[in-house]
């Protein structure tokens, strides 16, 4: 992997030739900004949800980073680049531009923790929603392309409703909203099925969480045939037209479904746990997602654990890297001592992070 203007990093160039790769240091070293630079290599905006503007090196004048990563997979290698010259954000697969940044999922699906998902389950619904449809997408590539679209349709809604009111053109996107609405709650559903069965076949020392999901457009789905459903969801958009216009939202969407976690023993919601519980739930549902998407996606998986081994014990970073050892994932860690990784010293690369110099150890 390749960084120019990243961040800390003028120029940076690592060859990740290990299942398992570690970054020690300390706080303010670097180490996060090289997980980041992996993580933008997805759909989304990278594990810190930056700006492109922030994501340039601190001494560069003007807002122009570039990214380059090399897959080798049996002998054969494919080229990523992703770059923001100008402000502009711009992606290439073997030097060919592509129109979306979903493309890259097809090669390489990326998956990530951060210090701040501690708060996942007590924050806003919203976060939860975006943290679970990208482990949907790893038992479903298309997932992120039905929600995505299913938002510029409503988007496009708002738009007509609110100035032109085209009846007919507004049925025609109000069945394609339908139509995504269902898929995409079909997808979750059958995403959550698979995710129990997994915890079902494998057996972990992590504590697993029981996971559902509730919403108008779910209750709709529950009891009616697909067809119908599709039916009674644009039925309904079509009577919220007048609602819909006043609030300037729409108000029957999967966008506002809610996730339910809750405690495989007491059932408590997952807020209602403990912080150490809430931890392992994460990590529970990121080794599942793991195995689930080896079974069912094409592709090359990474792990990206920043900080994760500080906030677990001795027995408990034992049991995660035992498990993502059956799992076979390329994973990244980062931490502040050396001694959090003392099971991995045989087995990964171990780099040395100060002040954004990075030194093999």
């Amino acid at each position: 992997m390749n960084c120019r203007n990243f961040r800390s990093y003028g120029a940076l160039s690592l060859e990740f030739r290990s299942n398992f790769i570690v970054f020690y240091g300390e706080n303010g070293a670097g180490k996060t900004n090289i997980l980041e630079a992996i993580s933008l290599f997805s759909s989304d905006r990278g594990l810190r949800k930056a700006s492109l503007s922030d994501l340039t090196y601190y001494k560069a004048n003007v807002v122009s980073w570039s990214l380059d990563m090399v897959i080798s997979e049996d002998n054969y290698k494919t080229f990523l680049s992703t770059s923001a010259p100008e402000g502009r954000r711009l992606a290439k697969i073997d030097n060919t531009a592509v129109t979306s940044l979903t493309k890259f999922e097809e090669l390489l699906w990326i998956l990530w923790t951060v210090p701040g998902m501690d708060n996942l389950f007590i924050g806003a619904s919203s976060d939860r929603r975006v943290f679970f449809d990208h482990l949907v997408s790893g038992y479903d590539k298309k997932h992120k392309y039905h929600l995505k679209n299913l938002f510029k349709l409503q988007k496009e809604r708002l738009h007509i409703i609110s100035h032109k009111n085209d009846k007919v053109w507004l049925g025609v996107l109000e069945k394609n909203m339908a139509e995504e609405n269902i898929r995409v709650t079909k997808t979750r559903l059958e995403f959550i099925n698979v995710l129990h069965e997994t915890f079902r076949n494998y057996p972990s020392n992590f504590l697993r969480p029981i996971v559902n999901i509730s919403g108008a457009v779910e209750e709709i789905y529950e009891r009616c045939s697909e067809e119908n459903a599709v039916c009674e969801v644009a039925e309904s958009l079509e009577r919220n037209r007048w609602s819909d216009t006043e609030k300037q939202t729409t108000s029957l969407s999967v966008h506002r479904t809610f996730w339910r976690v809750e405690h495989p023993q007491t059932r408590l919601e997952a807020e209602l746990c403990s912080s150490g519980e809430q931890k392992a739930f994460i990590v529970s549902l990121i080794l599942a997602v793991a195995r689930i998407y080896q079974k069912f996606r094409n592709g090359v998986p990474v792990l990206l654990l920043d900080d994760l081994m500080a906030r677990l014990d001795k027995v408990r970073r034992k049991n995660l890297v035992n498990e993502l050892l059956s799992i076979n994932f390329q994973t990244f860690f980062t931490g502040t001592d050396q001694y959090l990784f003392e099971e991995l010293e045989d087995t990964a690369q171990i780099y040395d992070v100060a002040e954004s110099i990075v030194t093999a150890i």
